[in-house]
């Protein structure tokens, strides 16, 4: 769903990456940024810093990962190197972003079903591209739909801990829709 602002999200990226191009750093170097800042998020969760922090941090570290491609595509590095390393780490981060919550004190059967729901969504989509088979914008909770929700459950959690735990319950059922559907659409591609 949110691929869809991409044409938007360009236009915001687009100076800030052409600045870090001239400041010498390369596309990997800004995706290592992005993972570090999730090892500080895991970090400080589990040393119990206040939830708008980490929700501040994660912010910090996806921002990273939205402008990595646009300084890999700027600077006419992007290519299969880099795409390997920035999707590996992509689902590090998202596992220490889930993994944090554990920290906070969220059940931890919905936070592994939460984890394992979102590492198959990727991989049902790298399959299906491996098939032939468009992918992107397949499914209700995307990685960047699913790195809201969790800014989101750390904001909330700031005023409500029942109501956060409810956006993770929610953010857990709409990743199983997510895994439904993308398995839907490669088992149904296949012929009879």
């Amino acid at each position: 769903m949110i691929t869809r602002l991409r044409a938007f999200s360009k236009r915001v990226l687009r100076p800030i990456a052409s600045a870090l191009i001239k400041s010498g750093l390369s596309a990997n170097a800004v995706t290592y940024v992005g993972l570090l800042l999730s090892f500080v998020y895991v970090i400080l969760a589990y040393f119990h810093y206040p939830p708008l922090l980490l929700a501040v941090i994660l912010l910090a570290s996806s921002f990273m990962d939205a402008l990595d491609g646009e300084v890999a595509r700027l600077s006419g590095s992007a290519g299969p190197k880099g795409a390997f390393i920035d999707s590996s780490l992509d689902r590090a981060e998202d596992s220490l972003f889930l993994i944090g919550l554990l920290f906070l004190g969220f059940d931890p059967l919905i936070v592994a079903a939460t984890l394992a729901l979102s590492l198959m969504i990727p991989y049902l989509r790298a399959r299906g591209e491996a098939l032939g088979l468009k992918m992107e914008g397949r499914g209700l909770v995307e990685r960047g739909e699913r790195l809201i929700f969790i800014f989101v459950i750390l904001v909330v959690y700031s005023f409500s801990f029942p109501a956060s735990e409810a956006l993770l319950y929610l953010l857990a059922v709409l990743s199983l829709v997510t895994v439904l559907q993308r398995f839907y659409a490669i088992y149904s591609s296949f012929p009879k």
